[in-house]
């Protein structure tokens, strides 16, 4: 499982280069929140030294989660999936979004008014 920090930039080491036998131009990584479904994708430049760095062994990508409107939105689980010129899928994993950029508290409390019944619902903001 990879962990990230929201809001913050982010480096993956990952092994994406030895499980693919080809060279890529750009690698798309494609994040889906386990819960609520929604899909934000980032592409990364394999020709950029400030997004992609690769040895024999490994290699390393840079995810800026700090510049606006490239954050992912939720916190929690993701499932990664890394694919090698947006077509070839060469790499899966989870991710764990943690921390975040807002002060104060970021959830929403919803009280049920049947008397009966009392559910509390939390909803991040």
């Amino acid at each position: 499982m990879l962990y990230l920090q929201k809001g913050q930039q982010n480096e993956l080491i990952l092994n994406i280069n030895n499980n693919s036998r080809e060279t890529f131009a750009t690698y798309t990584l494609v994040f889906t929140h386990v819960l609520s479904q929604e899909t934000k994708s980032y592409v990364i430049d394999t020709s950029d030294q400030a997004e992609f760095g690769e040895n024999e062994r490994y290699c390393e990508i840079i995810l800026n989660l700090n510049i606006p409107g490239q954050d992912l939105n939720y916190e929690g689980q993701y499932d990664l999936k890394i694919y090698g010129n947006g077509t070839s899928l060469v790499f899966t994993s989870l991710a764990m979004l943690e921390g975040t950029t807002e002060q104060g508290n970021t959830f929403t409390e919803y009280v049920s008014n049947d008397e009966d019944n009392d559910n509390y619902i939390y909803i991040q903001e």
